[in-house]
């Protein structure tokens, strides 16, 4: 999956950026930016309404900023959840929070707006947003309205818990009720309380009963995102249990197979030691055809293929292309080994090209010992016979023609030349060498010495 780009504006200004990171906590999504100069700019959602772009040069000591990075997810790009956020190729307007100030007034509650003026004190002065926040208060008390009121007091005891102000108007006996019910999480928050009911519920999300709860009401909000990241985090604390079966159930019903990939090796990097996790993300490698990160894999557990997985490994190691570098040869003996004993003429197709490739790369010592586990399973392999007939001989001066051959046959040119020139050097009235030496430089698209080899060929020949 390739990173997106979008483009942020501010009056005339216009930057590209690229997503680094989103922290997800709460309500609330930051997701991390880098423009063409290395600038980090902060895209800012709200569930997942965007609100605006702040460029920041450091994170300001016990902001809200601060808070997510410390108790909230980060999930690193790229990531399907980023893309789940953002269009690709998009504009995101960078508004003023004059701008935000008449977008909040007209489309959100003043408890919404009071929590979303606290994600700014990163970046802004906390002074002037606790001025806004109390300025809602007063709204809600010049109307007589207590508890709508009081919902403000409990953003603002986040906020600013320490504030003579707060801690004096949060203990007022008019408010004692509504105190008590929150300190009993009641029932009736949901209700009339959701946004306390989240971050209480959050916090506590480690107990079954509350994560049940916290869990229904996101999906009651249809916060997918949240949901799966929610479900993640409980899997990464608790193990696979049902959990993880609904959770791999939401990935087959909204992501493709390539985006199903990033999220389970989200999920292994931070909890590799999960079975079912190991093994779907098995599955989804060899669905994908990444034999390498399938090998890796299986390398590192002790994972039982099953019959079709078998089989589909099989395949992709017979369809391998040794040559494109997306797979390490060298871990790939103990994968051939045990194949001679079921599918040994596939086993030498697979063997012939790793040769190719080997040969290229490395000495034949090294090829030698890398055929050990396969020479136990089969010592009927023309593979395995010939390599170990080219140890023998790389070492005895007469038979530097046959080795020529050898390589030749393996289509290593490079190596195949240097014999056949060595053999013509110890042997100069053998015309052989000099024809192998006139043959490869054909084939390698150097006329002129391959003309050259050919012509010295033709007079040895008139003059045997």
């Amino acid at each position: 999956m390739e990173n997106l780009e979008c483009v942020i504006t501010d009056g005339k200004k216009k930057w590209t950026v690229q997503p680094s990171k989103m922290v997800m906590y709460l309500q609330c999504k930051f997701i991390e930016t880098f423009d063409e100069k290395g600038d980090i700019h902060y895209l800012l959602f709200f569930k997942e309404e965007y609100l605006t772009s702040l460029k920041v040069t450091s994170v300001r000591r016990r902001s809200f900023l601060e808070k997510a990075h410390k108790y909230g997810v980060t999930f690193t790009a790229p990531h399907p959840f980023i893309d789940d956020i953002l269009s690709p190729h998009s504009t995101y307007q960078k508004r003023s929070l004059n701008q935000l100030r008449g977008k909040f007034q007209h489309q959100h509650t003043t408890q919404e707006t009071a929590l979303m003026l606290t994600f700014f004190d990163a970046f802004m002065s906390k002074k002037e947003l606790f001025e806004d926040i109390q300025s809602l208060y007063y709204q809600h008390r010049r109307n007589g309205q207590l508890f709508l009121g009081y919902r403000i007091i409990r953003v603002l005891m986040d906020f600013t818990p320490k504030h003579s102000w707060v801690k004096q108007l949060s203990n007022e006996m008019e408010f004692s009720t509504f105190k008590e019910m929150y300190q009993d999480l009641s029932e009736k928050l949901w209700d009339q309380d959701p946004i306390y009911m989240e971050k209480a519920l959050y916090f506590r999300r480690k107990q079954a009963n509350s994560f049940q709860q916290l869990l229904h009401f996101l999906k009651e909000e249809k916060r997918w995102i949240d949901v799966l990241s929610l479900l993640m985090d409980y899997i990464s604390l608790n193990g696979a249990d049902a959990y993880y079966d609904e959770f791999v159930q939401w990935l087959e019903l909204y992501y493709s197979d390539e985006a199903k990939q990033l999220i389970l090796e989200d999920l292994y990097a931070k909890y590799p030691h999960i079975e079912s996790l190991q093994r779907d993300l098995l599955q989804t490698y060899l669905t994908l055809h990444q034999l390498q990160s399938a090998m890796q894999l299986l390398e590192r557990h002790n994972i039982t293929l099953g019959e079709e997985q078998a089989e589909a490994f099989e395949n992709m190691l017979e369809e391998i292309d040794i040559t494109s570098g997306t797979v390490e040869v060298e871990q790939l003996n103990t994968y051939i080994a045990p194949l001679f004993e079921t599918q040994p003429t596939k086993a030498e197709k697979i063997l012939q090209k790793c040769m190719n490739q080997l040969l290229a790369n490395r000495d034949i010592n090294y090829i030698y010992q890398w055929l050990d586990p396969i020479r136990q399973k089969s010592q009927k392999s023309p593979v395995v016979s010939q390599i170990d007939k080219m140890k023998k001989m790389r070492e005895d001066p007469d038979k530097q023609l046959q080795l020529g051959e050898m390589y030749y046959e393996f289509n290593q040119l490079d190596q195949a030349i240097d014999c056949f020139s060595w053999e013509m050097e110890l042997n100069k009235s053998d015309p052989q060498p000099v024809r192998w030496l006139s043959k490869i430089y054909l084939e390698l698209g150097k006329k002129e010495e391959s003309k050259a080899y050919q012509e010295l060929y033709r007079n040895m020949q008139e003059n045997a």
